[in-house]
């Protein structure tokens, strides 16, 4: 006996499969799952007319790997460190995992997030090798992405240059760098040098600010202006999390990322993505190059750049986005 997988299916069948004290079935007629020991007929007749079937297989031990999966891409190393920990316990490994995860609201939404989108992918494939049975063909499953899940979670805002309050800002990029007594220094060139500018930000460790001198640095050597200049915003209930800057630097046709930065407890969520991404779609109607010159950029971001088309050149990534479909 067929049935078509609906969404309320997959629910039912997800929430059995976590159920490890009983014995249930699926029943296709009726649609639902069962517990085996309220079924009178036999279960286990000819595939073609089969009413009841088992269910996907779900132990603890692939329950565990789930967790193991999920805690390699939570980035915040606190975080990750903390659910390692909890996953090296000889008991309680579920629930000491769980009680983690409670410190950080954000991530845990992410978690069960996660774990749904890995048992439906367990009852997809199960659906699937029945249909196989049945001489139908595949259906895929289609992942949630990140950019669907972020919008739960986050406002995204376009705010204008001069908009964006300069002390909440110079707190939240002081509370996104590493601790240094000279971490919140902003940086600003008499003398306008792109070059000079770019080394001092690696050099010096600084949060490379392309503040008001250098940007009226570049205006008088190149006549650029900050007309489009932005933050591209998210926040949540607790304020500003992340923020990508853009402005045009050192020409009107190219458009520089000076810095982006996520607070360190929403890191791991592919927040830094999505500002990235939306900065990219941002900039694309506007100039015809977007530059990249964070230089207190961590490695994963790195590999982020190169997967969205940005190359290196010397110091700099480098994204064209008049070849950018």
């Amino acid at each position: 006996m067929t049935f078509i997988l609906s969404p309320e299916i997959i629910d039912d069948i997800i929430f059995a499969m976590e159920n490890q004290t009983e014995i249930l079935l699926f029943d296709a007629l009726e649609g639902i799952c069962v517990d085996m020991d309220e079924i009178d007929d036999d279960y286990g007749t000819v595939i073609d007319d089969q009413r009841y079937y088992d269910l996907p297989d779900w132990t603890s031990a692939q329950g565990f790997h789930v967790m193991e999966q999920f805690t390699a891409r939570v980035h915040n190393p606190l975080l990750r460190e903390a659910l390692l920990n909890a996953l090296g316990q000889r008991k309680g490994v579920f629930r000491r995992y769980k009680e983690v995860l409670k410190t950080a609201p954000i991530v845990e939404r992410e978690w069960y997030r996660f774990k749904d989108q890995q048992m439906k992918a367990a009852v997809y494939e199960w659906y699937n090798d029945l249909r196989k049975l049945w001489g139908l063909e595949k259906i895929s499953f289609e992942d949630e992405t990140d950019s669907q899940l972020l919008q739960e979670d986050f406002t995204f805002l376009i705010e204008k240059y001069d908009a964006l309050n300069t002390e909440l800002l110079r707190n939240f990029i002081r509370k996104t760098e590493a601790t240094s007594e000279d971490s919140d220094k902003i940086l600003s060139f008499d003398d306008f040098d792109e070059k000079a500018a770019f080394e001092a930000g690696r050099l010096l460790g600084y949060t490379a600010f392309f503040d008001a001198n250098v940007c009226a640095a570049a205006g008088q050597k190149y006549g650029t202006t900050q007309h489009n200049a932005v933050y591209i915003t998210a926040y949540n209930e607790n304020g500003l999390c992340g923020v990508c800057s853009i402005v045009a630097f050192p020409f009107n046709e190219s458009f520089c990322i000076p810095f982006l930065r996520v607070l360190p407890e929403y890191r791991g969520l592919g927040l830094g993505k999505e500002l990235l991404q939306r900065s990219c779609m941002y900039a694309k109607s506007l100039a015809d190059v977007l530059i990249f010159a964070d230089f207190c950029t961590p490695a994963h971001l790195i590999a982020l750049l190169e997967r969205e088309g940005f190359e290196q050149k010397g110091l700099l990534y480098i994204k064209d986005l008049s070849s950018d479909e």
